[in-house]
């Protein structure tokens, strides 16, 4: 796991080197790397590297980047692991390569050579960075399948400029921080700006599975190289409707994905929350090693999210070396203001607090790596909500198909007329009417209708020209279901038989996982120097588990059914079936009667410096918090979400 940056020459005659811009972009970023870095750059090919690296496998000076190949012909600058890293070098040296270290990256690198970016297809793994070829003066930006790790660009300048944050890529100066307007109107439905738009105008991120070449003539092209729905393996129907068949395959499927997670020569270990993913990836690595480490934390101020004392059975109960942190309000306030630093654009999420202080637990313990759960609730419906929503499509969504269209937008003049506060509810109405589709994400903050009050900002946003390359057909008008829109439409093209949960699915894993959860995974970890892997999201685990069908998912009121029934006889029936507490922080209770949040986000909101406030009506936050405060309704996700945008440092110019 490491940190990156850099730039190619497009179109300007002149190439610009500064070694003090350099090192500069190095240094912000050095939290990723800690313990080398390097600097590149040649004047006649017109590019500049930097590489931070947190050195995980093979920890001599050979694993360290850029890295080159022998003739000097390939260079490889990356962030991430490889896992079948060792099966691929034996492949390599068949056909005559040899290798001077033990890394990973070697083998990445001399796959390209051989293979040209089709080697990407051959890697199981993280990975995000660059690859070069000196011979064809052709290059690579890239990003994994399932989109773990983050890499941004901007086309600014007559450079291709990119990095493994934000905070390095603005240190080039030809880039500007100026704010997306369109990529914050999105950010206050998906509590984060949807790929590839960051928060910053002309800074992009490449979207999960994609690629950017830049050819030897300079131009620029974008690709998707790669689709989970089209698998490598397509299991037989009968097979997939067959319990014990699924129960099976999920069983070996995970194994294999966890025991392939467990390569580093530094210590690694598991969060371990005591629910069902964590407490899985806990079992399966057990059965590989005697020294499993597990990490808990919690809150001393929020007693409904602790799931301390089911972490500490599993701990036992696998002998587990066991480690826990309890936080306050006042640690997370603490952190707040260096979490919004860390993350480089709004990750409007509580469980970065958490995240982040486990992560420092880890470090702190002499461990470096570690697995985490996510993806497991997204793939087999583990939430309640998608529950909620499969049964709302089945008992309404379907039915009203065959309402006409003047009797539906009837019902949505009468409701406004009936329910003018009822925004949440009459949004819903909404998206009925226009015959969109009922679920548009597993975390949202603020609906349309919400939106058109609060919003106080231009309705109108410039055409963006890199938007449509990236995402041909993407809707540009202010209107948050874009998204969705593109994303369904994607979905069924590849599937037009895909059922409602499949969709739901799609969605998630194309935007809040990739967007959200992996990134507050990323930037929390990384903060601390740790690498996070991703067992359920193994690119075979995710295809399986894409083709299992609906009924095997959620079945007699049952959430995530199936990956329960492969968890029998591995856990313990009652971690399996107790009910699910979820990872949280209690930022009701903050907002509500919070000795420093509360105070805060009133100065925040009022202060001269929040000079955001030129997009929001302040008098609906203020009602917002009124209402927090005196239990009328929970707004405390819309507060977060507005906190964190307005403590971002282009809000406090």
């Amino acid at each position: 796991m490491c940190g990156l940056g850099g730039y190619i020459k497009t179109t300007v005659a002149e190439f610009f080197v500064d070694p003090k811009v350099l090192e500069a972009m190095h240094t912000a970023i050095a939290h990723r790397g800690p313990n080398a870095h390097k600097v590149w750059f040649d004047r006649d090919l017109g590019v500049a590297l930097v590489h931070r690296r947190l050195s995980i496998v093979d920890l001599s000076d050979a694993g360290i980047q850029p890295m080159f190949d022998k003739d000097r012909s390939i260079v490889i600058c990356f962030n991430g692991e490889i896992y079948n890293y060792k099966a691929l070098r034996t492949e390599l040296e068949a056909f005559g390569y040899s290798f001077v270290s033990q890394s990973d990256t070697e083998v990445f690198l001399y796959a390209f050579k051989h293979w040209g970016i089709a080697c990407l297809d051959k890697l199981e793994g993280m990975f995000a960075g660059v690859l070069g070829d000196l011979r064809t003066q052709e290059w690579y930006l890239i990003r994994d399948r399932m989109g773990i790790k983050p890499l941004y660009f901007s086309l600014e300048g007559g450079y291709i400029s990119f990095a493994s944050e934000i905070k390095a890529l603005t240190l080039l100066p030809w880039i500007k921080k100026e704010l997306n307007h369109r990529a914050l109107y999105h950010y206050l439905t998906y509590m984060v700006t949807p790929a590839p738009l960051t928060l910053y105008k002309n800074i992009y991120k490449i979207p999960a599975a994609h690629y950017v070449k830049i050819d030897a003539q300079k131009n620029v092209t974008f690709h998707e190289w790669y689709s989970f729905l089209k698998p490598s393996i397509v299991y037989d129907k009968k097979d997939l409707n067959n319990e014990e068949f699924c129960v099976t395959t999920i069983r070996s499927l995970m194994r294999e994905a966890v025991q392939k997670r467990m390569i580093a020569d530094v210590p690694f270990g598991v969060f371990l929350s005591g629910g069902i993913d964590s407490s899985l990836n806990v079992a399966l690595m057990s059965e590989f090693t005697d020294s499993v480490k597990t990490f808990n934390v919690s809150f001393s101020d929020g007693p409904e999210y602790s799931e301390v004392e089911w972490a500490r059975k599993v701990a036992k109960l696998y002998n587990t070396e066991h480690h826990e942190i309890m936080i306050s309000e006042k640690d997370a306030f603490n952190f707040f203001e260096s979490m919004v630093v860390f993350q480089d654009e709004p990750i409007a999420d509580c469980v970065c607090v958490p995240l982040y202080y486990v992560s420092k637990l880890l470090k702190d313990s002499g461990v470096t790596v570690v697995q985490v759960g996510e993806g497991s609730d997204e793939l087999y419906c583990g939430y309640q909500n998608y529950a909620n929503y499969l049964d709302a499509y089945k008992k309404y969504y379907q039915p009203a198909r065959y309402i006409p269209q003047s009797v539906k937008q009837a019902g949505v003049w009468l409701a406004a007329q009936a329910f003018p506060t009822k925004t949440y509810h009459r949004s819903l109405l909404e998206q009925w009417a226009s015959g969109h589709h009922l679920f548009w994400s597993g975390a949202m903050a603020f609906q349309e209708l919400s939106k058109k009050s609060l919003y106080t900002g231009s309705n109108v946003c410039e055409y963006d020209p890199i938007l449509e390359r990236i995402y041909p057909g993407f809707d540009q008008s202010l209107d948050s279901y874009a998204v969705v829109d593109y994303h369904l439409k994607k979905l069924y093209e590849q599937d037009p038989q895909a059922d409602f949960l499949k969709s739901m699915i799609y969605l998630e894993l194309k935007q809040r996982l990739p967007e959200l959860l992996l990134m507050r995974v990323d930037k929390m970890t990384m903060a601390t120097s740790v690498e996070g892997r991703v067992p359920f999201l193994d690119h075979k685990h995710v295809e399986f588990a894409l083709q299992v069908p609906t009924h095997l998912k959620y079945k007699n009121g049952e959430t995530k059914y199936i990956l329960k029934k492969a968890c029998e006889g591995i856990l313990p029936h009652d971690v399996i079936y107790r009910k699910k507490v979820g990872f949280a922080a209690p930022i009701t209770r903050w907002f509500k009667e919070g000795t420093y949040f509360r105070p805060y986000f009133k100065e925040l909101m009022h202060s001269k410096m929040a000079s955001g406030n030129q997009f929001f009506a302040v008098q609906d936050i203020e009602l917002m918090l009124a209402r927090t405060e005196n239990n009328q309704i929970d707004h405390s996700v819309h507060l977060w979400v507005l906190q964190n945008i307005l403590a971002h440092e282009l809000f406090l110019k």
